[in-house]
């Protein structure tokens, strides 16, 4: 079998059902930017307008390969313009080669960011076509299921979601951090108590920083979060805050540290464990490189005693086959990203399963079970 076609189509929605603007972008959450008050409301009034985008990869035995990520335009000229040179005339099946070629291809304008989303679809798409071809499902050729499915926790801010008892926890996206002051992390407490007086002591709560914090922060509100049984805090740091990070590894306090979302390939998220802060590592398998480097940095989290729940790997069809296939990877992340009173709008990808009473698996079909929905993007 030979690649014959490399091509990206972006995933870009317009159709008069189309899901509102999600809470994620719409609300007031934390992140690197609140310290300017132009910015502070949402997230949407900084974010790069990247849309999601497909790569497809075509063969000439008629099997086609697809694999999602993000960057629109700017990862298309990736693939079609660079990617494509080493893949086309080349066997799917040889996917650590293509890997490695394509990672060191890009070190000159690569490593982090838009070269590794590129990167991640283009290996998703190359696991996809080797399941097609050998008519079995992902997780199977990544070494099996290590269980029939996945317990699934639920990121939300909104109290009606807080409400569903299926799922085992809630994340909550912190609305403040340091530019707030005192009155700010006193109303993050106030929002981490209200939910656990709603869902009770039997369910985990567990928090996202959105990179939004710095240390002395993060301390204050890990001794202001103790009394409500906060399972973790997620990204108060920036991944490249290393030296931070050292020192939050000086917390002895129940309360877990956990981090990856935004750190690319092995070799950051190999120094984010090194720091000894972090007990669970969240790669995003759709970013850090694909099903390939993921897996790799699974095992390396393995040598650590690590725990590692891929960044909103319950709306990826790549983190939900490699979560099966991982004996470390015990549940899954899900969000509601659409406006409940409008309903779910029909997908632009098929395929990626809802949880069902509570837990989820992806799909048994060859390859990732995935296909676009050319209705929608027609």
């Amino acid at each position: 079998m030979k690649i014959t076609r490399v091509r990206c189509k972006s995933l870009i929605r317009k159709v008069e059902n189309a899901s509102a603007p999600s809470w994620l972008s719409e609300t007031v959450i934390a992140n690197p930017m609140s310290m300017y008050p132009k910015y502070h409301a949402r997230r949407s009034s900084w974010n790069a307008p990247f849309p999601s985008t497909a790569v497809l990869i075509d063969t000439d035995e008629g099997i086609q390969g697809l694999g999602i990520s993000y960057g629109g335009d700017s990862i298309r000229s990736i693939v079609e313009e660079h990617f494509s040179r080493l893949l086309i005339g080349e066997d799917p099946f040889d996917i650590e080669r293509l890997w490695d070629q394509m990672n060191k291809s890009s070190l000159p304008y690569g490593r982090k960011g838009l070269s590794s989303f590129a990167l991640s679809a283009v290996d998703s798409a190359l696991w996809d076509i080797v399941g097609k071809a050998l008519n079995q499902p992902v997780y199977r050729l990544l070494g099996g299921a290590t269980k029939p499915d996945m317990p699934v926790y639920q990121t939300t801010n909104d109290r009606t979601d807080w409400q569903d008892e299926s799922f085992f926890g809630v994340k909550l996206a912190m609305p403040y951090g340091p530019s707030d002051g005192r009155e700010g992390l006193l109303k993050n407490r106030d929002l981490v108590k209200e939910c656990r007086e709603k869902i009770g002591e039997k369910r985990e709560i567990m928090l996202d920083c959105y990179m939004a914090w710095d240390v002395e922060y993060t301390f204050r509100m890990l001794d202001a979060l103790e009394p409500y049984g906060v399972r973790w805090v997620e990204e108060v740091l920036a991944p490249d805050n290393i030296h931070g990070y050292e020192k939050l590894a000086r917390y002895s306090g129940p309360i877990a540290i956990a981090t990856g979302e935004h750190e690319y390939l092995r070799w950051g998220h190999r120094d984010l464990l090194a720091t000894g802060a972090i007990s669970i590592l969240q790669p995003d398998v759709d970013w850090v490189g694909g099903i390939t480097e993921a897996r790799r940095i699974n095992a390396l989290a393995s040598a650590w005693g690590i725990t590692v729940c891929p960044h909103a790997g319950g709306l990826q069809a790549p983190a939900l086959h490699l979560i099966k296939s991982q004996v470390n990877s015990p549940f899954v992340e899900w969000v509601r990203t659409w406006d409940r009173d409008k309903g779910k709008p029909d997908p632009v990808v098929i395929g990626i399963p809802d949880p069902v009473n509570g837990r989820i698996a992806p799909s048994d079909e060859p390859g990732l079970g995935i296909r676009l929905n050319e209705d929608i993007l027609a």
